[in-house]
């Protein structure tokens, strides 16, 4: 403990973690295995609990007794997950800040890379790796993110080229996949409770416009998907959805960070990832694939029919391919580059 602790004080750059958890004892020892388990571990590991009630406190107690640098935070109420990551880095004591997920969990190698590369590049604002996506339930993959790489080598990208690429691409930089500056943090203002489930996504696009990001290709975490998880619930109700994204569209055209253009172009693709949600539902939602997928009446029409006339595989992807005209959310040249580098790098065994 007191190496630990001095490693905080005297060395750089110090990597604090913080897990937020509700109710997810099962999956626990997974994450907090993963951390341990890097060859370069974290300073500290800071468990926030959000008033669980299925005995996760009782594992963590168990982990702090022979890690003593695993630290547990109880909540006095259920506040969600953002107010319990805005309360873990309050507590956070390292220049760089990991933010995971109880129910995910780190790849080998991840925190040893995004430190030397942090230090490679100190005007980077965070690192951030690729995501390998599984369902939570059965472990089947979903793909990897980001679905488009926004450099096929490590290295930096500075603010300016942040910008452009979110002219042709978004959403490339998943939190669980990303070590953070504790002080580019502070600068950008931290998460915004208003924002609710984005607040985290917004943090990292105005993190990446004012200080620039670097990036490996390589996958650094394991994102486990469920169905009932908070940010999909929140995405695939129609009116939350709606008044989410009305209150993230105001905060970006005003936000200074953020040009004058990104709040229309967002906009746009949070109604094709919304729509694409929808579509993923076994049914169907159509009500929330109409509310967000359709501006016209000939996209009603159009998405109706889909799903009418044909099988729910060849409608979905009909519908799909209907969308991606009408909102043109990603580079299609991007997403096939993407797929061909890690089809590549898959045949070799090369992470590329």
């Amino acid at each position: 403990m007191l190496d630990r602790a001095a490693a905080i004080s005297t060395a750089g750059p110090a990597l604090s973690v913080v897990l937020p958890n509700y109710n997810h004892a099962q999956y626990l020892p997974r994450a907090l295995d993963a951390l341990l388990s890097q060859a370069q571990p974290p300073a500290e590991i800071i468990v926030v609990d959000d008033c669980s009630t299925d005995g996760s406190r009782d594992i963590v107690e168990r982990y702090s007794t022979r890690h003593r640098f695993i630290r547990l935070l109880t909540n006095e109420r259920n506040v969600g997950v953002i107010p319990t990551l805005s309360r873990g880095l309050g507590e956070a004591r390292g220049q760089l800040v990991y933010f995971g997920a109880a129910d995910d969990f780190v790849l080998p190698g991840f925190f040893e890379a995004a430190i030397k590369m942090l230090q490679t590049y100190p005007q980077a604002g965070l690192f951030f790796g690729d995501a390998s996506l599984v369902e939570g339930q059965s472990g089947r993959s979903l793909g990897v993110r980001p679905p488009v790489r926004p450099r096929y080598s490590a290295g930096f990208i500075d603010a300016s080229a942040v910008a452009r690429l979110l002219r042709r691409n978004d959403n490339f930089v998943v939190t669980g996949a990303a070590v953070f500056r504790r002080d580019a943090i502070v600068s950008a203002g931290g998460f915004q409770n208003e924002l609710s489930t984005f607040a985290d996504g917004y943090l990292v696009r105005k993190i990446a416009l004012m200080r620039g990001l670097c990036y490996a290709p390589i996958a650094v975490m394991t994102w486990c998907v469920f169905s009932g998880g908070v940010s999909r619930t929140t995405s695939t109700r129609p009116e939350r959805a709606k008044q989410l994204l009305t209150t993230i569209v105001s905060r970006l055209a005003t936000d200074p960070a953020f040009p004058d253009w990104y709040a229309d172009v967002f906009k746009r693709r949070w109604h094709f990832s919304t729509a694409r949600l929808a579509l993923e539902e076994s049914p169907v939602n159509r009500e929330l694939l109409i509310d967000m997928g359709a501006q016209t009446s000939a996209d009603r029409a159009a998405l109706n029919f889909f799903l009418n006339t044909f099988g729910r595989k060849t409608a979905r992807l009909l519908a799909l391919g209907w969308l991606w005209q009408r909102y043109r959310p990603f580079s299609l040249v991007g997403l096939a580059t993407t797929s061909i580098a890690r089809w590549i790098g898959a045949l070799f065994g090369k992470p590329r």
